[in-house]
């Protein structure tokens, strides 16, 4: 396997963990001497390397240049000339359940069935076709819930407070209330590999959340929610309601490090946004498909809806109404986080650019909170705003405190009022903008091929 050398910033040595830096070719590795009486060294990016007999800089040298042949790495370049490259997606992970004893627990339609005394357990509820059953508890924890071969009908969850519930392959459907609730006390909730068909209310809403304050505390937080894998087939929004607004002294809501990745969002005609967050930090929405929704929708949206900071990539939207995602950004404490959009696809939107970029002065309380940077870059996107009464390019950009690199982007078929397609950014700030590398082209056919790969190396999206 071939092993890239991470280039650091030569260190300040310090005592007995001093780092220590040695050049080949002009380039600076960076590592860590860890016994007075050298015998092995560890580089920045783990890789550890025995040295035989001298401890000296010019041992350790010698050690380092037969790695690199051995292992064929290139030399790093001491100032990049280009963006580190887009990694490929891959072949998609499974999500297996668990192995282990399981429980069976029976279902019967038009009952309840509490969850609160199977904490530590890992539980299977029985196979088969029911109606009208609400599935709650409270204090929950450690639980594995096997719900495969379970099919709901008109039927809800409720889960209260706890820590790691997990839940496999259910199917709920025909639902006009709110089909999955959890309280904001509930950390660690995990969905896998399961269907929401033909739900009428929210899909996914969390209670409470709007009711707790945030005061640094790891308790007042929502930790490592979720969604993963699963099937949103006409189906209401995942909604996290929360609120960071200093002219209201209110912080409340926080959602930390959630995930929502591998889903099917389709076929829903009002959706309005799929995904909610309204005060999150470090969130990570990755290789998501969307199709066919908003098809009915007109009000400006976000498919993707993030108040906060995170990730957004390789994520596939085709057919649909509003920006992929719209993020409000701001960080949490004093350094400014980078949220980055990267290596997206999107296709044929009646309305809006690809993505939405914003931020607001209500967002920054000192000592709390501070603005954010962003990245756009490695995104493939064609024919927005089909219904020409707004813009439509890859970036609406507003103003939010931060800089702005844009590069690499791939973009065909786009509107903008009529004039000459220019950097495909909608702007409308004064943010610092560092640009390089993006293409656009008037056709479909000039960039992608039939599955949407593009025809510039190195340029646009890979999924």
């Amino acid at each position: 396997m071939k092993i890239k050398l991470t280039l650091l910033a030569l260190l300040i040595a310090i005592g007995s963990m001093a780092q220590t830096t040695t050049a080949i070719d002009g380039v600076k590795y960076t590592y860590k001497k860890e016994e007075k009486k050298l015998t092995k060294v560890t580089f920045s990016n783990g890789v550890v390397l025995d040295i035989e007999g001298s401890n000296s800089v010019s041992a350790v040298t010698l050690a380092l240049k037969k790695y690199l042949e051995k292992a064929q790495v290139p030399p790093v370049q001491n100032t990049p000339t280009n963006p580190t490259p887009v990694p490929s997606s891959g072949t998609k992970p499974t999500f297996v359940l668990p192995s282990g004893n399981y429980t069976e627990v029976a279902l019967i339609s038009g009952k309840t069935l509490d969850l609160s005394g199977y904490s530590n357990q890992k539980i299977k509820l029985k196979p088969g076709n029911y109606s009208s059953i609400y599935i709650t508890g409270n204090k929950l924890k450690n639980i594995i819930i096997d719900a495969n071969g379970v099919n709901l009908e008109k039927s809800g969850i409720e889960l209260g407070s706890g820590d790691f519930v997990e839940i496999y392959g259910i199917k709920m459907s025909n639902n006009n209330s709110r089909v999955l609730r959890f309280d904001f006390a509930l950390n660690n909730f995990h969905v896998y590999n399961s269907t929401f068909i033909n739900c009428g209310d929210y899909a996914f809403y969390c209670n409470r959340a709007k009711e707790v304050d945030y005061n640094g505390k790891v308790e007042t937080a929502n930790i490592g929610l979720k969604i993963i894998n699963n099937v949103f087939d006409n189906f209401g929004n995942i909604q996290m309601e929360g609120k960071l607004d200093k002219n209201l002294n209110a912080d409340k809501g926080l959602f930390k490090n959630p995930e929502v990745a591998y889903n099917t969002f389709k076929n829903s005609p009002w959706l309005g946004s799929a995904v909610v967050f309204e005060n999150v930090e470090n969130f990570n929405f990755h290789h998501n498909i969307v199709d066919n929704v908003n098809t009915q929708n007109t009000n400006h949206n976000g498919v993707f809806f993030a108040q906060g900071s995170g990730k957004f990539h390789n994520n596939k939207l085709t057919n649909y109404q509003g920006n992929a995602i719209r993020m409000w950004l701001y960080s949490r404490g004093s350094t400014p986080y980078t949220s980055e959009i990267y290596n997206n696809i999107c296709f044929n939107t009646s309305k809006y650019g690809a993505f939405e970029l914003q931020g607001f002065d209500r967002y920054i309380i000192s000592g709390k909170t501070t603005f954010a940077n962003a990245k756009v870059y490695n995104n493939t996107v064609g024919r927005m705003n089909t219904s020409k009464d707004w813009e439509g390019q890859i970036l609406d950009l507003y103003n939010y405190g931060g800089s702005l690199e844009f590069y690499n982007n791939l973009g065909f078929e786009l509107n903008y009022s009529g004039r000459p397609i220019g950097n495909m950014i909608n702007n409308m700030s004064d943010v610092v903008i560092k640009e390089s590398g993006n293409i656009y082209k008037s056709s479909l056919n000039d960039v992608v091929d039939a599955a949407f790969n593009s025809k510039f190396t190195g340029i646009g999206a890979s999924l």
